[in-house]
This record gives C-alpha cells, sequence and structure tokens, in this order.
C-alpha cells in the first residue's frame, strides 16, 4: 500500500517568540525519538524557508537541525538549484557542501567535485570546470582547483585551464566572468596579442562600474608597447523622459612621436531649466588621422569631418518657441573650421487676426565665423566673420477670391569682417528687406494654378552705399490626367498612368529709381525671365493573383528656354523602373539622360550625359523553424555607368559594380563583397572576404578586407556565450599563452 506519511516540527529559536517550521516528507518515514533523528526513504524531501532538498535519501538530526541528503540530491534556494548525489547542510547556519555537483548560472554550466555553501549565495568549488557547453560529456570547459561562484554576480578562479576535448589548450592564473543576469560593476575580460604598429599589448582592461538603474561608466586602459598608454571612458545613462545619452572618450601620448591625440564623442538629450530641452551632439577629435590609426571599423578610415552641435529649446504656451544653437564643423581635408556662436530664433505661433486672417511673427539672430587654414598655396590664415539679424512677418488667409493668401515681410541686417593673419582686413555692413505675396487656386481637383510676387530692397556699406531693388514674378500650373489601360499580360490585369504636365514662368524686371521702393520696368529688357515645362509619369500595375498594387515606372523630364540669352536647356530625364518586384528579388534601375535637344535654332537630339545606376537583390533563405538554423543564399549587385560628353563624343566617366554575396550551408556562412572599378588600372577598389563556421557552442571566423590603401585581416575561433574568449591573429583570449 502506497503510504505518504508527513510530520511537521516546530522548534522555537533564542530570543524569538515566532516559530519557525521544517516539513518533511517521504514514502516511508523512520523516526528514533531517543536520538531525534528521523529517516526520510524513497522521495524524500525537506523543507525550510525558502531551502528545499530532495534526494532518494535523507537523515534529518532535529538536535543540530542538520541534514545529510544521498543520491540524486537536487538543493534549492530562492531562485538557485544545485543537483549532486551527496548533500550536507545545517538548517540554522545554511552552510553545508556537495559532493559531484552540478549548478546552473548565467549562459553556462559550473560542476564541482565539491560546492561548499559557505553562506548565503556563496560557493566555493574544489575541482571545478564551467562550460557553456550543453553536451556530455562538453566540448570544452574550464578547469579550476578552487574557485568562488557569487551567485547572481560574478565567478572568480584561480589556476584557470582551457580544454577542449579533455585536451588543456590554454592557462591563466586567474579568471573571472560573469553570472548575473542583472548589471553588475567588476572587471571585465580582456586580449593579449602583438602587431607591427603597436608591439605586444593588452587592450581591454577595464572596469564597469554600475551607478544606479539608468546609469553605467565603463573605465578602460590599452597599453600598447609601441604607442603607450591609451585610456578610455564610455558613460550611458538613460532616464527616459527625463534625459539620455552616452559619451566616449580616449586619450593617449604616444611614446614614439610624443604627440598628444584624443578623440570625444557624445551625445545628450534631456529635459532642462524652466521647462527646455537640451539636444547636444559633440564630435571631436585631435587630428584627421587619429579614427584611421585606432578605429577599426572601415567607415571611420576614411572620415575627414566632424561636426558637433548643442541646441536649447523652449516652447512657450500659447506664444511661441525660442532656439538656441551652437555648432561646429571641421574639414579635415579642406582646411577649414566653421563656428556658429550662437544662433538665436524666436518664432511665435500663429496669431488669428479679424476675417480669418492670421499673422506669423519670428526674429533670428546667428554669429558665425569661418575660418581657413594656411596651406602651401596660401600661406595666410583667413577668418571670415559673419553677424546678422532676421526678422519677419507673414500675413496669411485660408481662403479669399484668389485662393489661399500669403504674405511675407523680411527684414536683415548683416555686417561682415574678411580678415587676414597680417591684417589685411575687409569690412561691409548690409540692411535688407522684402516682401511680396502668393496665392494659389485648384479648379476641379486636376487643375492647379500659382502666382507670386516678390520684392527686396538691400543697401550695402563697403567704401560707399549700394543700393539694389529687385522684383520677381512668378506664374505656375498643373494638371493630373489618369488613364486606365487593361493589357492582361505578364500577370498584371491593368496598368495606370498617371501624368502631370507643368509649365512655369518667371521673370526679374529692371528696376527704376523712385523713392525708396523702386519701380519695375517692362518697357525694357529684363535681368532674366525663362519658361520651364516638366511632365512626371507614374506607371502602376495590377497584379491578378495577389490583388496588389505595384509601381512599374517613374518617368519625369524639364526643360526651360531662356528669353535673355535665347537659349533652350537640355533635356534632363530621370526614370526609375521597378523590373523585378518580389518579396525575396528585386531589380530597379534609375536612368538620368540630359540631352541639348535644340541649339543654333535646330533640332538635335543628342545625349550630352547618361548615368544607368541598376540594383540587383536576391533573398533566397530558409529558417528552421525549431532550430532556428538559416540556410541559403543572398546576392546583392550594384552596377554605375556613366557618360559624358568630350570631343570625340560620349566617353565613359564611371563604370562601376559593388557585389555582395552570402552563401549559408548549414553550419557555415560564407560573407563576399567587393567594389570593381572598370575604369580604373586597379579595378578592385574594395573587398572583404569573411567565412563562419559554426561549431556547437563555439564558432569560427575568418576575415579578410581591403578599403582603399587600408587592409585587415583576422581570424578567430571563439566561444558563443562568450565572444571574448578566442584564438585570434597573435590574440589568445584574454588568457595568457601556455
Amino acid at each position: 500500500m502506497y503510504l505518504i506519511l508527513s510530520f511537521v516540527l516546530l522548534t522555537a529559536t533564542e530570543g524569538d517568540t515566532a516559530q519557525k517550521i521544517v516539513h518533511y516528507t517521504s514514502k516511508n518515514i523512520v523516526y528514533y525519538p531517543k536520538q531525534e533523528r528521523v529517516i526520510l526513504l524513497d522521495s524524500a524531501r525537506v523543507s525550510y524557508g525558502d531551502v528545499v532538498v530532495d534526494a532518494d535519501s535523507i537523515e534529518y538530526d532535529l538536535q543540530t537541525k542538520t541534514l545529510s541528503a544521498f543520491k540524486n540530491v537536487v538543493f534549492v534556494t530562492g531562485s538557485e538549484k544545485v543537483d549532486g548525489n551527496e548533500l550536507y547542510y545545517n538548517l540554522d547556519t545554511k552552510r553545508g557542501f556537495m559532493r559531484d555537483a552540478q549548478t546552473t548560472v548565467e549562459n553556462g554550466f559550473v560542476d564541482g567535485k565539491e560546492i561548499w555553501l559557505v553562506k548565503e549565495k556563496t560557493l566555493h568549488i574544489r575541482d571545478g570546470y564551467y562550460t557553456t557547453c550543453d553536451r556530455d560529456p562538453p566540448h570544452y570547459y574550464f578547469y579550476s582547483r578552487r574557485s568562488r561562484v557569487l551567485i547572481d554576480n560574478t565567478a572568480i578562479a584561480e589556476l584557470v585551464v582551457l580544454k577542449i576535448f579533455g585536451v588543456p589548450c590554454a592557462a591563466a592564473p586567474f579568471w573571472f566572468f560573469p553570472v548575473s543576469k542583472q548589471r553588475k560593476s567588476g572587471l571585465m575580460p580582456f586580449k593579449f596579442g602583438q602587431s607591427n604598429t603597436d608591439g605586444r599589448y593588452a587592450k581591454g582592461v577595464a572596469y564597469y562600474l554600475v551607478i544606479n538603474d539608468y546609469a553605467d561608466m565603463t573605465f578602460m586602459l590599452d597599453v600598447m608597447e609601441k604607442k603607450g598608454f591609451q585610456p578610455k571612458l564610455e558613460a550611458v545613462y538613460i532616464v527616459n523622459p527625463f534625459a539620455s545619452g552616452q559619451i566616449y572618450a580616449s586619450y593617449i601620448r604616444e611614446t614614439q612621436t610624443k604627440r598628444e591625440r584624443y578623440s570625444i564623442n557624445a551625445k545628450h538629450r534631456s529635459q532642462f531649466l524652466f521647462g527646455s530641452n537640451l539636444n547636444a551632439y559633440i564630435d571631436y577629435q585631435s587630428d584627421d588621422s587619429y579614427l584611421p590609426d585606432y578605429a577599426e571599423n572601415q567607415i571611420q578610415w576614411l572620415k575627414k569631418e566632424i561636426y558637433s552641435q548643442v541646441s536649447l529649446t523652449r516652447d512657450f504656451k500659447r506664444v511661441g518657441r525660442t532656439n538656441l544653437l551652437v555648432e561646429q564643423k571641421q574639414d579635415f581635408e579642406k582646411l577649414t573650421t566653421e563656428w556658429k556662436l550662437p544662433s538665436v530664433g524666436i518664432s511665435f505661433y500663429r496669431l488669428p487676426l479679424a476675417g480669418n486672417w492670421s499673422l506669423s511673427p519670428g526674429i533670428s539672430f546667428a554669429n558665425v565665423e569661418k575660418k581657413y587654414d594656411s596651406t602651401e598655396t596660401n600661406p595666410r590664415t583667413r577668418v571670415l566673420t559673419s553677424r546678422s539679424i532676421n526678422g519677419r512677418l507673414g500675413l496669411n488667409h485660408p481662403k479669399t477670391l484668389l485662393g489661399a493668401f500669403d504674405l511675407p515681410i523680411n527684414l536683415n541686417y548683416r555686417t561682415v569682417r574678411d580678415e587676414y593673419v597680417d591684417s589685411i582686413t575687409n569690412k561691409s555692413e548690409e540692411i535688407s528687406g522684402g516682401t511680396g505675396f502668393s496665392t494659389s487656386q485648384t479648379v476641379f481637383q486636376t487643375l492647379n494654378f500659382s502666382e507670386a510676387i516678390s520684392y527686396n530692397h538691400s543697401v550695402l556699406w563697403r567704401d560707399s552705399a549700394q543700393s539694389n531693388v529687385r522684383y520677381d514674378f512668378s506664374l505656375n500650373s498643373n494638371l493630373t490626367l489618369f488613364r486606365l489601360f487593361d493589357i492582361g499580360v505578364l500577370g498584371i490585369d491593368n496598368v495606370m498612368h498617371r501624368v502631370i504636365p507643368s509649365l512655369s514662368y518667371n521673370i526679374t524686371p529692371q528696376t527704376r529709381n523712385y523713392g525708396i521702393w523702386g519701380l519695375p520696368r517692362f518697357d525694357t529688357i529684363p535681368k532674366s525671365s525663362n519658361i520651364g515645362f516638366s511632365v512626371n509619369n507614374l506607371l502602376q500595375g495590377k497584379f491578378h493573383k495577389s490583388g496588389e498594387k505595384r509601381d512599374l515606372a517613374v518617368v519625369s523630364f524639364n526643360t526651360n528656354y531662356d528669353f535673355q540669352t535665347q537659349a533652350v536647356s537640355p533635356i534632363a530625364l530621370n526614370s526609375d523602373l521597378f523590373l523585378l518586384s518580389k518579396p525575396n528579388a528585386n531589380l530597379l534601375t534609375n536612368v538620368n539622360l540630359t540631352i541639348p535637344w535644340w541649339s543654333h535654332n535646330k533640332l538635335n537630339l543628342r545625349v550630352s550625359d547618361l548615368t544607368v545606376n541598376s540594383s540587383f537583390f536576391y533573398n533566397f533563405t530558409k529558417q528552421d523553424t525549431i532550430t532556428n538554423i538559416e540556410q541559403g543564399i543572398r546576392i546583392g549587385l550594384n552596377h554605375l555607368l556613366a557618360y559624358t560628353t568630350s570631343q570625340s563624343g560620349l566617353v565613359i566617366q564611371s563604370n562601376m559594380v559593388n557585389a555582395t554575396m552570402s552563401v549559408i550551408p548549414r553550419g557555415w556562412r560564407f560573407d563576399l563583397s567587393s567594389g570593381i572599378n572598370f575604369k580604373e588600372k586597379e579595378k578592385i577598389t574594395n573587398y572583404s572576404v569573411t567565412v563562419y563556421k559554426d561549431l556547437h557552442c563555439w564558432e569560427a571566423v575568418v576575415d579578410f578586407n581591403k578599403f582603399g590603401a587600408q587592409w585587415a585581416y583576422d581570424f578567430k575561433v571563439r566561444i558563443k556565450k562568450i565572444p571574448d574568449v578566442s584564438f585570434s591573429k597573435g590574440i589568445l583570449g584574454f588568457m595568457l599563452p601556455f
């Protein structure tokens, strides 16, 4: 007869009136009153608070509160579980040890001949190993004679040996790794290696500091034999919705060159004083070769321009918005640095007036300084400073007899100072103002008209005052037409053709001095006048199988006639041809033509410039829903072909192909990419080859790439869940060579 007996023992702790309860159950229970011992046989369990012990048999001493468990022992405390064959544990002191034990930690497993629980959430392990491999026996493991595991924190081991298939491959005097699901402060793994440029090095020596739930910081140090010490700092903070950002900075004083070099990159967004919003982006480096010398990203190798900006904005309820902007641009190739210190703008919300009229005022101020560094061809350093203040009023009406109406009013003042280091200075001042109006109409929702008149008056003071008045007039119209064609070929039921022809006329007449306004003159040849014509076409097909509508082609062209020069501009034709558009494959061709079709009063249809840009992408990969393993192939091709006119006719200006391909058989991945310029002698401009092999708990990666004149290669075998542990080119992970 299957019988389960259950006893509850109540004991009182000294100085505490509350009672602690020990529960124990089993199929067979033997109780010895004189010895105060309980023996549990077959499916035994003892629970005490958050501690639960399961085993084939358990012996419990009521006096000492010590239990001994044998065979198939499972020890659980809180969310942690340890399996073993033999357990000795004191319920009061919460100390004990287990033989032939195994427990799971973050990303892996810890086994030990003996695991001692010396205090809550602290384990000492003798003759233990750690692995992320779930095979039995594991493909690899880290063996350590002694180690300590701080549960939900860090594991620290001494004299660590990496064994692959039981063969020692590497060793280190100590090792540590995180075993926490939460962010924890502590040292991070680093790597040793050797290179021609750096010599012997240790990189990534770092301490990770968790400041709070919203921010952390990493202090890093690279030690290089030939270059010296390079400290780095990285900080990240996210306190939504109040603030977020990140900071990355590095510095080095090179041993050989004695140069001080540095880089700072920071982003910040936050709420600021008095309800304002602060946004900042800082990108600064000591010289244009710092990133190519120290960055591992290919894109950064060619970075020749840096940009920084800080803006402060605030919205005033029912009033408007203010904006304060400070920015810097530095171009290393052009040797220019531009500062905007500062730019201030105030824009007011639209103010309603009588009769549906409204007013949109605003004012802005800018102080811009641009520095041109000296070069061999221009040995003088030039500084160009410009200060300006601009005011505007916008008068609007959504609907008048002539349609929507806009009347902008602008007033500007600017000073310019152009100076050199040898005291050559030019100064000028300018005040200008302008107004005008524009309106638009729509007829039958297909025919659109718009008209605009603008007036600008400027006075420039340099050696003397110069006044300039300008009027501009423009007329525009366009018509939208549709036509549906039933074709029933290539799986297409019908094609919709939408065409929008547009016509525009612009004239800037001469002016006559008359008071401060001046008057436009239409009795003489204008300063400029032209008429323009354009047509935009869209072809869209409807497919009978899927019923979806898909763009087939977009074609547009434009030209204009200049009445002053009596010249017709070349036709500029642009077309996008969607030759193939599938979920797993597409082919797009863009064609740009320039045709000087009319010259010397005769028709001359010849192409002066031609650009054909074709892109093809094919993706035939499948992913196993159970194993999550992907297999298949991806191909990407881009071809740019450009012609231009010369004395001998059209010649090739550019003929470039960029190709990418990923071949993914089971357990492998081959990534290939290359750029080929058929116009140059060295046709291959860049290429990269990456070979990846899945080794169950390991992965092997071989990588070679060339970009311009720079190239790099690497090969490594690394643990998937601990990628910092790797065998690579001159690097043995972060462990010492054996």
